[in-house]
């Protein structure tokens, strides 16, 4: 063998590619070791076989591409001997031999892994990396498709309802295994031709390639939303969250994909006010709306530095000679074109927007300081919201409330909806023993509404209940809500906790609360709300 044979044989055993070589016919003439370890065939067993029989090339056949002699790699497939395809870049020169081609030799290099590495980041780079739904990026190209075809769409968009509690509550492994759950419920609500997105957080998009039917969209959202609201085990516990739905149609409402995700947007915002686990149509109206909500929000954010805020107290009368016995702060917005403002209008943005928490913090420090001017037996009563639960120290800022103020604590009463203790039931019970802790009252808001009222009357440290008003309005014509008022009447009694019937309306109303012994009330017939300066002038005048 010729030495510089030899020495490129010794380079060929050595190279971490595999070599090959061919005669003119193309048919494989030499294997090097290295290919025998790669692809654990030995080499006898294709020698003297065409090279285009080993190696399929993805783009053209592999003789058109030697003959071109491009000098750009190939990119080949092969099955190795235990049958797994393997990917491998390959590279030639032809063999000359008085300037005539002999045949052709090169490497082979293995890139398997390298393609799989590829292929998985262009995987993630389009689809979202919790579910495997395809993400924002992969929806766009979709929609790009589509809608450049002008092909009818309608476009869902999906949001859970109370799912941030899941996550608060129960760990994000429960929060996971939620959107992991939900989005197989989705996908088998669709067609191959659909597409279901994951955008982020509990937000998912729907397209309904071809369908712009309303029956046929309404028949989707009704299991969609029956398929949302289905219990999930998680660590042998049922987690129930649901959904809403917003829907926008191409080409009526928008004709590119980001219009279209706007008006679904919009859509499935009005779902949320109208309720939850519904669904809305796009309407244009439904922008208007927005938009002043939006400015609302841009005026609320401003309006505490502004000094916009107010409160007004509902004095609390006991029924037995009707002295007053305290008030519940009531937060007002004298908003500067709109005029005074009940909390009706601007609560619930408060709340979606984080701002309850400052602006609970402000009405808790001015309701202590103003119940400090009144006499000492007379308290004061301020709503917590479940927003504060979850995104404020509630017994710091109570602590530092009663401090600043010199109230005594026993003098401050908390009122708690029991929305808070369905939410977050996890940590409430922390949060009110630590509460209780400081020497407050806490009461339990809107009594009789809820599920498990009773079970939370037992659990959690109330001292007392508040019936809510939807019962003392229907008191006298109705003897079911009067028998339900006659029991939480008794209930109180038996597990010594006070009672106040909220709402009183009418002098009616008042004589048979009086009559079946609820021993405080509240409400426009007896007194109307009052500002700071009448209620301290109120309560000065009764003593």
């Amino acid at each position: 063998m010729p030495s510089s044979e030899k020495r490129f044989r010794d380079i060929a055993e050595a190279a971490s590619d595999w070599l090959w070589e061919t005669d003119e016919c193309l048919k494989l003439i030499y294997l090097s070791e290295r290919f025998e370890r790669v692809t654990e065939f030995k080499a006898s067993q294709w020698l003297g076989r065409p090279l285009d029989e080993l190696l399929q090339a993805d783009t053209q056949g592999i003789g058109l591409w030697l003959q071109k002699q491009s000098g750009k790699p190939l990119r080949c497939k092969y099955s190795d001997r235990n049958g797994d395809v393997r990917i491998c870049r390959v590279a030639s020169r032809p063999i000359m031999a008085d300037g005539k081609c002999v045949g052709y030799r090169g490497t082979a290099s293995d890139i398997t892994e390298e393609v799989k590495a590829q292929t998985q980041v262009e995987h993630l780079s389009m689809h979202d990396a919790l579910t495997g739904l395809p993400n924002r990026n992969n929806l766009h190209g979709f929609l790009a498709g589509k809608l450049g075809a002008n092909r009818p769409l309608a476009m869902i968009s999906l949001d859970l309802d109370r799912f941030k509690p899941v996550n608060d509550t129960l760990g994000h492994a429960a929060g996971d295994l939620v959107l992991q759950e939900m989005s197989l419920r989705l996908l088998n609500c669709t067609r191959n031709e659909d597409l279901v997105a994951r955008l982020g957080g509990d937000e998912f998009i729907m397209v309904l390639d071809g369908i712009s039917s309303q029956e046929s969209i309404e028949t989707l959202c009704a299991r969609l939303i029956d398929q949302m609201k289905q219990p999930i085990v998680y660590e042998g516990q049922d987690i129930f969250v649901g959904g809403s739905i917003g829907i926008a149609l191409a080409p009526q409402d928008a004709t590119e994909a980001n219009e279209l995700l706007r008006c679904a947007d919009i859509a499935l915002y009005q779902a949320k006010e109208d309720g939850r686990a519904t669904w809305r149509f796009y309407a244009s109206e439904m922008n208007q709306r927005l938009l002043q909500r939006r400015q609302l929000e841009m005026d609320l954010r401003q309006a505490m530095s502004r000094g916009e805020m107010a409160l007004q107290y509902q004095p609390r009368y006991r029924t037995n000679g009707m002295h007053i016995i305290g008030a519940e702060a009531l937060v007002r917005w004298q908003h500067p074109l709109k005029g005074l403002l009940g909390p009706a209008h601007f609560i619930d943005l408060a709340e979606e927007t984080g701002l309850i928490v400052p602006l609970g913090r402000w009405v808790l420090n001015e309701a202590c300081n103003e119940a400090a001017r009144w006499p000492e037996h007379i308290c004061v009563s301020v709503n917590l919201s479940v927003v504060q639960f979850r995104q404020s120290d509630l017994r710091l800022d109570v602590q530092r409330a009663l401090t600043e103020a010199g109230l005594a604590a026993s003098r401050l009463e908390l009122e708690v909806a029991e929305s808070i203790l369905l939410d977050e039931s996890a940590g409430a019970l922390a949060t009110l023993n630590a509460l209780k802790e400081l020497g407050v009252r806490l009461t339990m808001d809107h009594f009789g509404t809820g599920y498990s009222s009773l079970n939370y009357l037992r659990s959690y440290p109330f001292d007392g209940l508040k019936i809510d008003r939807s019962f003392i309005g229907n008191a006298l014509s109705s003897a079911n809500d009067r028998l339900i008022i006659k029991a939480i009447v008794g209930l109180a009694e038996a597990l010594e906790l006070t009672v106040t019937a909220e709402g009183v309306e009418t002098g009616e109303q008042l004589e048979w609360l009086e009559e079946v012994d609820c021993a405080v009330v509240q409400g426009f017939h007896i007194c109307q709300p009052q500002f700071a300066e009448e209620m301290e002038r109120l309560v000065q005048e009764m003593g």
